[in-house]
Formats: structure tokens, sequence, C-alpha cells
């Protein structure tokens, strides 16, 4: 366990969690993301990001962290970072990707995804890494809105391939934050 606040801990997932993940995952990201998916159906892309074997697959990435956020003592989020991992617009610099980060309605605006970064930035540095990357829906303007507050800056994008995703919102931004 790692105490990020008194009230904000880390809990590293494991293959044992696998259902726990997948029961917090139902329970997340429709609420912030099912009008990205026709008939608002998301359950492909969550069976496709978080079945036992994409979780396995996962957990042995090299210098890479999953963990559950947990707020006063309850499972509220994810958080999964790669410390080594380059962003290709800058790939002769050491980069830590924040490749999931989802919390729960209930604790959003309390301050915890702040203290998620700061912890992650800190890591980053003792990593050597030159700057933190993530990608994130370029229709997530709350998501937007608190990554740039937190000093990330856009630095490209994407569409994604998706054929379930409505074509209007399929674009996904990069966004970067310099450590140096």
């Amino acid at each position: 366990m790692i105490n990020i606040s008194d009230n904000t801990q880390l809990k590293a997932i494991n293959l044992n969690n696998h259902d726990q993940l997948v029961d917090l995952m139902n329970a997340l990201y429709p609420p912030a993301y099912k009008h990205l998916w026709e008939q608002e159906d998301c359950s492909w892309y969550l069976n496709q990001c978080y079945n036992k074997e994409q979780l396995n697959k996962e957990l042995n990435e090299t210098e890479t962290c999953y963990y559950f956020v947990l707020y006063n003592n309850k499972v509220s989020g994810i958080l999964r970072v790669n410390f080594n991992k380059a962003l290709n617009q800058e790939p002769e610099k050491l980069a830590t990707y924040v490749h999931r980060i989802y919390i729960s309605e209930e604790i959003q605006g309390k301050g915890v995804a702040k203290q998620l970064f700061e912890w992650v930035e800190t890591q980053a540095i003792k990593n050597n890494s030159e700057l933190i990357w993530l990608e994130a829906m370029d229709s997530q303007e709350q998501a937007l809105k608190f990554y740039k507050k937190q000093g990330f800056k856009v630095v490209g994008g994407y569409r994604l391939k998706f054929k379930r995703i409505h074509k209007h919102l399929k674009g996904i931004l990069i966004l970067v934050k310099d450590l140096q």
C-alpha cells in the first residue's frame, strides 16, 4: 500500500483482483464515456481492455505499475503508469506515460486526481523522466481542463479506429508535461 495522503492510498492490482477491477470499471467508465459509443454500449471496449488475458499482459509490462485508488479505504478508481514509455513526438527523451486514470464521480473535486498526478510526477523524476505524457478524448472537456491546470500541453493527436465509437467523437489528444 502506498500512502498518497491521509485519505488516499494506492494498492497494487494483481491477477487475483481481476473480478474486482472489472466490476469497478463497469461502474466508473459508462457514466463518463458511454456517450462516445453507438447505442451507448461500451461493453465491447470494457471487455477488450479489462479481460483477464489483457490484465495479465499489462501486469507483466516492465516498469509499469497498476493500482487501485483507495479513498477513505474504499476502492474508488484506478491508476496505471509506465515509467519508461517514449513519446513518439520526442523519442529521445525519457518519459513516463499515464496510461489510465479513472476515479469515481463521488471523489471528483476532492483533490484526489491532483494528488495522484503529484505522486506520478515525483516518481517520474525519481526515474529520471524528462516528461510525463498521456492521451485523452478531445471531447472530454472537464478532463482536458484538469490536465492543462496540472501543466500539460497538447502536442498532437489522432483518431481512434474503433468502429463502434461515433465518428465525430473519435479524436484523441496527446498531452505532455515537461519536467525540466
